[in-house]
């Protein structure tokens, strides 16, 4: 008698331990056998972070746990756990994964309603009377999306710093190439200020030509008058030529004019001779290549 007493005890405390086992085990992983929990699958592009056991939140209040994740070609395919019967969520709902921390953590889903409160008394998810065009019912399937992490803002950041250097890059180039240009105006116009100063120069010099060269010629007549008269025979010659010229329109004077007289008389003509051979001696002096007549023979 005692010997069952003492095994009926030990068979009872072993089905009491693998119940607490049991009830521990569903309890951890977050199903109730008293709730009506209900289930909701999130297509996603990427969801870094996400596991089986991962939170799923509803305005940061814990509502339910993630399942299952799948991965197919497509998408990435999670399945919540809501074990909230009484959440009514009005559609548009999406589902975000985030993290518990800016700085990072466990990942999370937290579930977003797009759309107006549900009057009171509207069914249940669970409820065949649940409008699946109004409220999130059990089973069916949202779009889920990525918010930010520490990872996320840190490749942001990078990409902007990125984006900023390129600019300033970008920005540097352009003042350069607008500086090149504008030296490359300023040294066009300066050469064809240039071109149009030289052709005004050579303009102006092709002017001064015909000046210069009767400069050149009067300086040389002046050069050759100045050697005649430096020239003591010459300056003399010029002297008696003078003097004879005073004579001759002294006799022109006296006579009143008359050739016939003036020819008659031989000092007369004598006179005339001694001007001519004077004057022709002294443009002789002065230009003695174009000068060729020589001394009247007296």
């Amino acid at each position: 008698m005692r010997r069952s007493i003492r095994e009926a005890t030990v068979g009872f405390s072993l089905l009491a331990a693998i119940a607490s086992a049991v009830g521990l085990s569903f309890w951890l992983r977050g199903i109730s056998l008293g709730r009506q929990n209900w289930m909701v699958k999130v297509s996603f592009a990427e969801a870094a972070g996400l596991a089986e056991r991962s939170p799923v939140t509803y305005r940061g209040v814990l509502v339910g746990s993630v399942r299952k994740v799948t991965i197919n070609p497509e998408a990435v395919v999670a399945e919540l756990e809501i074990n909230h019967p009484d959440l009514k969520l009005a559609l548009p709902a999406i589902a975000q994964i985030g993290e518990a921390s800016l700085l990072g953590g466990e990942a999370e889903v937290a579930l977003i309603s797009g759309g107006k409160s549900l009057p009171p008394g509207s069914a249940n998810p669970r409820s065949k009377n649940c409008n699946p065009s109004v409220a999130l019912c059990n089973g069916a399937t949202i779009e889920g999306s990525t918010g930010p992490s520490l990872t996320n803002v840190t490749a942001l950041m990078y990409k902007m710093l990125v984006e900023t250097d390129q600019m300033k890059l970008l920005s540097k180039v352009s003042t350069a190439a607008s500086s090149f240009e504008r030296t490359a105006k300023d040294t066009s116009a300066f050469m064809k200020d240039g071109q149009s100063l030289a052709r005004q120069l050579e303009t102006s010099v092709r002017a001064a030509e015909p000046t210069i060269t009767n400069l050149n010629s009067s300086s040389a007549h002046l050069r050759r008058l100045l050697a005649a008269l430096d020239n003591p025979k010459t300056l003399q010659e010029l002297q008696s030529t003078v003097t004879n010229a005073e004579q001759l329109t002294a006799k022109w004077n006296a006579v009143g004019g008359d050739v016939a007289k003036l020819t008659d008389d031989p000092r007369f003509m004598d006179s005339i001779r001694s001007v001519a051979e004077g004057l022709g001696k002294f443009f002789d002096e002065l230009y003695p290549a174009q000068t060729k007549a020589g001394p009247t023979p007296r």
